[in-house]
């Protein structure tokens, strides 16, 4: 029976070799963290070696998939504003978000995130610039 302070083999990740190690925590029943009796590093326990404890069916739990993250392109995002409203930026003006402003150097860009009163991020299409806003 594998139990805190009892031991178990596992792959040591600095040794690079299956150990004996001692058992730190367990989770249901089966160690998660071990510490190896040779070199005391503390890792996690890695069963995959002949002999090591295992799950009782000998198959790990199926993973959720990971959602990908969706890309949108710049233009397909600049689309989605209203241009009509696009402002021609000073450091004056104050902005909120998803504002659509047209800079001479950048070019047009919406608000993306409003830092404080005097500081707002545009994306570009060559890159996010915190821009100055409300400076009197």
């Amino acid at each position: 029976m594998i139990k805190v302070g009892g031991e178990v083999d596992s792959f040591c990740t600095k040794c690079e070799m299956a150990l004996a190690h001692t058992v730190i925590a367990m989770v249901e029943g089966r160690p998660v963290k071990v510490e190896c009796n040779t070199c005391h590093g503390v890792h996690r326990f890695r069963g995959d070696v002949p002999g090591a404890a295992r799950r009782p069916n000998g198959a790990a739990p199926p993973r959720p998939a990971r959602e990908r993250p969706v890309t949108v392109s710049f233009e397909a995002a600049l689309r989605e504003k209203n241009l009509a409203m696009a402002r021609r930026y000073s450091p004056r003006e104050s902005y909120q978000l998803d504002d659509v402003v047209e800079h001479p150097t950048f070019g047009l860009g919406w608000v993306s995130a409003v830092r404080d009163a005097t500081k707002v991020e545009v994306t570009f299409r060559s890159d996010v610039k915190v821009l100055v806003q409300g400076k009197r």
